[in-house]
């Protein structure tokens, strides 16, 4: 009796998040396209299930922090509007952010001392959406 309330009351909660978070998205992958980036490395997802998000991890060039200031990088939904932002340190070598689960955001590396934009990327999110 127990049990089958536990997994009841689970249910619920997993179909409330489901819900009021947006959609589901199941082997979530992110493209990222990299070729002749002074920034960007590379780009891989973090988990088989996405819920309203996709954690990604960037690989950054060696000297992106560094050479080229990079200090701060944006995630922009298709919408305009700033999804995910997070803060560099110097010699940093990754970044984890967040990324719509489903179709494509911009991503921004900028250097914020000198107000300057760095470089720009589209990324594309792939899956199986569940809504």
């Amino acid at each position: 009796m127990q049990g089958s309330r536990v997994r009841l009351l689970a249910v619920v909660a997993l179909g409330t998040l489901l819900v009021t978070s947006g959609c589901l998205t199941t082997d979530p992958a992110v493209e990222l396209n990299t070729t002749e980036s002074t920034v960007f490395a590379g780009a891989a997802t973090d988990g088989a299930v996405a819920v309203g998000q996709v954690n990604t991890k960037l690989r950054l060039v060696p000297n992106a922090t560094t050479d080229e200031g990079v200090d701060r990088i944006s995630v922009i939904a298709p919408n305009g509007e700033t999804f995910h932002r997070t803060t560099l340190d110097s010699g940093q070598s990754s970044a984890s952010v967040l990324l719509p689960p489903d179709g494509s955001a911009t991503v921004v590396a900028a250097n914020t001392v000198n107000g300057t934009v760095v470089e720009t990327r589209n990324a594309t999110v792939t899956g199986d959406s569940l809504r």
